[in-house]
């Protein structure tokens, strides 16, 4: 079979053509006469940008005759050639007369916003906004998808929209509602569209339960995608092709958890991520404050801390995020406050490190203990190379890295700015390039490949930091960025959404912050977004599951 394709604008060049011809009195079969003048045009050409044309071409004359000869000639060109160009004085009647012909012409748009983003995608042919209106619409479908704009989006959006792994959805099932939504529409002219969008809902990440009720009933009359769903029922049973399967971007929250009294740290400070909009979980029975967190699967451990008797603590429990019931685990071997906490999966188990701090005396620990979730025990490793408390730990690429801190050197207590990190491999610490600023006190998180800290004190002279720097791992260099808008302390860093946030702290100016402000990568700056539901200062963020009770 030969098969050849022309330029992508090939048919544009075509009725380029016809409308040149057509201007040049060789080529048109139907004619307007208004006043004094004829207006030539191909009636087929006309009928696709509107149904007007063809079912009340003996309307149109009379309606011309309302409107001069610029406009006339700007609406008929646009027709041929998807182009306007007429003097601003005529731009008013241009639009009426579009609109009472029923010739839709795009809106100019100069910003994009929720409420504007669907229609820039179907009309605007500004690279740069139609980008913004796509990123919106792929954060916001859940809102979206059920809104009149969605529904009246040709076959063409919704399945780009549908298609794109950065769709940010709860479930696959939000994919397949809005197929039926869409398509249910006009269910009479969009019922043959519907195997072209069934082939963007990955079955495959759907329950049974739902494929069975939902899908199958809903496709049952449509024999292409019958086809498609039986295949995926055999699919259904092998795990190595699900496995294959892209997942979507799952909206999901996140939770604040800790603080630095008992009152802020019995509750935790959830970020719903489809209604971004923050609330406090129930008391979650926690007897003690300024402990490190970590994440393991669906628990939040909570380890060490300062306990009632305001002693440091070496007590370990989680709070299971299905049931939001609270649980004890095997305690550290070594109390300890102002440390840090990280987790790294290894040979099949997931492994918490609790590292450095206080533990009672007048300086701080260089030990560093790891959990098992295979054996549920706290094992001593390798001590770091520098004892520190009030510092910030890390990962990337399976290594640990601990940033900064309050360090004690010839009986003085000090902010530091040096770098350790630790190898599973070589159960090591080794140094790395020191961070541009010493601080403790502050907050890191690691952010598309790259670790970033901000906020925190230098000891020496009290000073409250609003500096922000980030690692690059590969060349071991760090870059200071855009300030934050506060100077403070105790803050914490996020990734959450593909979205950088710092939250809560406090400053010397302010006093305890609710603030949260997100990183705006495109223009280098920090604005304000949804604030805490209450003031929280070290606190540690987790993204948890959507479906999580808490």
């Amino acid at each position: 079979m030969f098969v050849l394709k022309a330029r992508s604008n090939f048919a544009a060049k075509r009725v380029a053509y016809l409308y040149d011809a057509m201007k040049r009195d060789k080529s048109y079969d139907t004619g307007f006469d208004v006043r004094d003048r004829k207006f030539y045009a191909h009636l087929i050409v006309l009928a696709t940008c509107s149904k007007f044309f063809g079912t009340n071409e003996g309307e149109v004359e009379d309606i011309f005759s309302e409107y001069d000869d610029e406009v006339i000639e700007a609406i008929l060109k646009y027709c041929y050639t998807g182009e306007i160009s007429i003097d601003e004085k005529h731009v008013e009647k241009l639009m009426e007369l579009a609109n009472r012909l029923e010739v839709k012409i795009p809106k100019q748009y100069k910003t994009v916003d929720l409420s504007n983003c669907l229609e820039v995608l179907e009309s605007t042919g500004d690279s740069k906004l139609l980008k913004e209106a796509v990123d919106l619409t792929l954060e916001n479908f859940e809102t979206l998808h059920k809104t009149q704009g969605f529904l009246n989006l040709p076959l063409f959006n919704v399945m780009e929209i549908l298609k794109s792994n950065d769709l940010l959805v709860r479930s696959e099932e939000s994919v397949f509602n809005a197929v039926k939504l869409w398509v249910n529409h006009d269910n009479a002219n969009r019922k043959s569209d519907l195997a072209q969008l069934m082939r963007f809902v990955r079955l495959s990440l759907l329950s049974m339960e739902f494929f069975v009720n939902e899908v199958m009933t809903f496709c049952h009359s449509c024999a292409e995608c019958m086809t498609t769903i039986r295949q995926e029922i055999i699919n259904k049973t092998d795990k190595s092709f699900i496995q294959r399967k892209t997942p979507r971007r799952k909206i999901q929250k996140m939770a604040l958890v800790g603080g630095d009294d008992l009152d802020v740290a019995s509750t935790i400070d959830i970020l719903d991520g489809l209604k971004n909009s923050w609330s406090l979980s129930k008391n979650i029975g926690v007897n003690k404050h300024s402990f490190a967190s970590v994440l393991v699967g669906n628990w939040i451990v909570i380890i060490g801390g300062i306990n009632s008797s305001k002693k440091s603590a070496s007590s370990v429990e989680y709070v299971d995020l299905k049931s939001g019931q609270k649980h004890q685990l095997k305690p550290l071997n070594q109390a300890r406050l102002d440390f840090s906490a990280v987790t790294l999966c290894r040979d099949s188990s997931t492994d918490v490190y609790a590292i450095g701090g206080y533990g009672g005396g007048s300086s701080p620990l260089s030990s560093v203990e790891r959990w098992s979730s295979k054996t549920g025990d706290w094992q001593i490793i390798a001590p770091l190379l520098v004892g520190v408390e009030n510092h910030s730990a890390s990962v990337i690429a399976d290594k640990i890295y601990i940033t900064g801190g309050r360090r004690k050197e010839n009986g003085k207590h000090m902010s530091t700015n040096i770098v350790q990190m630790y190898s599973v491999e070589t159960n090591s610490w080794t140094y790395r390039t020191q961070m541009i600023q010493a601080r403790h006190a502050h907050s890191g998180v690691t952010f598309k490949g790259k670790l970033y800290v901000a906020g925190g004190i230098i000891w020496e002279t009290y000073t409250y930091l609003d500096s922000v720097e980030h690692y690059d791992s590969n060349a071991n260099v760090w870059t200071a960025i855009v300030n934050l808008p506060k100077p403070a302390y105790g803050i914490s860093l996020c990734c959450f959404q593909n979205k950088l946030l710092s939250m809560g702290g406090f400053s010397l100016e302010y006093g305890y912050l609710s603030d949260v402000w997100e990183y705006d990568e495109t223009n280098k700056s920090w604005k304000t977004s949804t604030s805490l539901s209450r003031t929280r200062v070290y606190a540690v963020a987790h993204v948890i599951p959507y479906e999580s009770i808490i």
